[in-house]
């Protein structure tokens, strides 16, 4: 009762950050498990990729650290597209997270989609520690973590997971890394917004 409240609202955001951190965990395991029982297939709905990236966005600012801007744009032009919103949000919400925590503060965090030719490009932008070359290799593999990385909080699983969505959507990823300037590209075919979603 004797606390300040700075001190209280310091010791509930850290609680909130650890409670956040410990599901983010648990579902990452719980999707690889499904993804390798078979049982995550791809349900495709139209919707709107900007609308889906403002929302993603705004859910993830809580997970900033100070001073962290996370800044979204879309190149103009088309904006629906037809694919597994879900998975797709589980591909943009990995790449940003990671992004996050893998900057130091006061560094900006870029999200940008553009769609054109039936095919939507997403890229996912930091200016933090990068991946040694050393490790880039082993990127996307399960439970790899790069050498530089000991001492953030993590499971080894998000980019195992994003190429598996991605091998589902028939997606691509590709990414350049260096100290100080990291970007990953996501390339997806969008089906005609006309074609019916297969049984």
């Amino acid at each position: 009762e004797d606390a300040s409240d700075e001190k209280v609202d310091k010791h509930i955001g850290r609680i909130r950050s650890k409670v956040r951190e410990m599901t983010a965990m648990l579902n990452e395991f719980l999707s690889l498990e499904r993804i390798e029982q078979g049982q995550v297939q791809c349900n495709p709905s139209t919707f709107d990729i900007v609308d889906l990236s403002i929302e993603l966005i705004e859910e993830l600012r809580q997970l900033a650290k100070p001073g962290q801007a996370l800044d979204y744009d879309h190149a103009a032009g088309e904006r629906t597209v037809l694919l597994d919103r879900q998975m797709l949000s589980n591909v943009i919400s990995n790449l940003v997270t990671n992004a996050i925590k893998y900057s130091p503060e006061n560094k900006p965090v870029n999200l940008r989609t553009h769609v054109e030719n039936g095919v939507l490009t997403i890229t996912v932008r930091d200016e933090g520690m990068g991946v040694p070359a050393e490790d880039q290799q082993h990127l996307f593999d399960r439970f790899f973590r790069g050498s530089n990385a000991s001492t953030i909080q993590g499971t080894g699983l998000g980019l195992n997971l994003v190429k598996r969505y991605l091998d589902l959507l028939e997606g691509k990823i590709d990414f350049k890394s260096a100290p100080g300037d990291t970007l990953f590209t996501v390339t997806l075919p969008i089906k005609p917004v006309t074609r019916q979603p297969l049984p």
